[in-house]
């Protein structure tokens, strides 16, 4: 694939499709919520559990932002107490294997770090 010249992103930075790309997993909680998801779907208790330093109120909102970026699905059940759960959408399972590379990057250049730094 060509990339377009970055001259064509200079007067709105969210066109280039790299910015926009990250613009929708940016947030203190939405690459550890797209990371969990990626292994299985989750209500909503064990997300917070998961997470016990984020508030419910940041929770769901990015929750709420990265449904509204089609990166995950909301189910409600039907059960006599409704419970809801979370699930990567297939737009989020594209996504997966992008954010497990920068996890993997991530890692290595922090090893390579530590081995300079020795």
């Amino acid at each position: 694939m060509k990339i377009d010249p970055p001259e064509l992103y200079a007067d709105d930075v969210l066109n280039c499709p790299v910015a926009a790309a990250v613009q929708t997993f940016s947030g203190k909680w939405k690459p550890i919520l797209l990371h969990m998801l990626a292994e299985r779907k989750m209500h909503f208790a064990q997300i917070s559990r998961t997470l016990p330093k984020a508030s419910k109120k940041v929770l769901t909102e990015q929750l709420r932002e990265l449904e509204a970026d089609g990166l995950i699905t909301r189910t409600p059940t039907e059960e006599r107490r409704v419970r809801v759960f979370y699930d990567l959408s297939e737009n989020g399972k594209q996504l997966a294997p992008i954010l497990l590379q920068l996890y993997s990057w991530e890692k290595l250049r922090r090893m390579a770090e530590l081995h300079t730094a020795a």
